[in-house]
């Protein structure tokens, strides 16, 4: 593709962002509870994959092999339209164009944020009591856990804001791209950069968090630190705010300021 050809391609790419908003906002309750419960499961198995893959390997190599694991989620997400509420942030390009109502687009977010944490509890019951979990597994679920309740607020929300930065620009080149092939390099890389960085998803911290919960009565030695819904709520909050500013500061905005505005 030529250089002046460039510009008028990303804004039909946008203007597909503000078609596909438009059909979220007026689609019916059962349809996004189902595509979110999906979602949320989608991102659970590639969660769930991403710590087993881990385990026996040094940190750097674990953590590149887990982020081309954890892109599963996503892959299966974008083949199948299912609802996820870090990219449904991306509804905003339509908020921008004035193709539908902030209230529309804060019930849908509002809906899909509950619909994926269904499917990641889902998830984490059936995946617990799907076999016998290895010790080394319960054990790097518990420790991931207990490291994403110990952060600060703070740490939280930029930490948020760098994931879902990145998450958004793989949905925006899993758009650009027209094969399957290419939407699928197009997922895996940004998504592997964020599980090395070890940024903060507010849909994968539905698995990974209450994974960890239910890990720590299953192991055999019981920990000095019990994690708590409480503990739970400190890093989910903040990660779900850092995740709405990220995807709005540095993918949509821009985007939009630049080649639609």
């Amino acid at each position: 593709m030529s250089d002046e050809k460039k510009p008028a391609f990303i804004s039909s790419i946008i203007d597909e962002f503000v078609n596909t908003g438009k059909i979220k906002a007026d689609r019916k309750f059962t349809k996004t509870l189902i595509l979110s419960i999906l979602a949320g499961a989608f991102i659970a198995f590639g969660a769930y994959s991403s710590l087993l893959v881990r385990l026996g390997l040094p940190a750097g190599l674990g953590r590149f092999i887990a982020g081309i694991v954890f892109s599963s989620g996503l892959i299966m997400i974008t083949m199948t339209g299912a609802e996820l509420f870090t990219g449904n942030i991306l509804m905003t390009f339509s908020l921008f164009e004035k193709k539908i109502k902030i209230f529309q687009m804060l019930k849908n977010w509002l809906f899909v944020w509950f619909g994926n944490f269904a499917g990641a509890l889902l998830a984490v019951f059936l995946i617990i009591y799907s076999t016998k979990q290895p010790a080394d597994y319960l054990n790097l679920a518990y420790t991931t856990a207990l490291n994403k309740v110990s952060l600060s607020p703070l740490n939280c929300f930029i930490s948020g804001i760098l994931c879902n930065w990145l998450v958004c620009m793989a949905v925006y080149m899993a758009q650009y791209a027209k094969d399957a092939a290419s939407k699928i390099l197009g997922i895996v890389f940004p998504i592997t950069v964020f599980i090395i960085a070890g940024y903060e998803h507010s849909v994968a911290n539905m698995f990974f968090i209450p994974s960890g919960m239910a890990a720590q009565f299953l192991l055999e030695n019981t920990p000095e630190t019990f994690i708590t819904a409480g503990a739970f709520l400190h890093n989910i909050i903040p990660v779900t705010l850092g995740n709405i500013a990220g995807a709005i500061l540095f993918v949509s905005a821009p985007l939009f300021l630049a080649h639609k505005k």
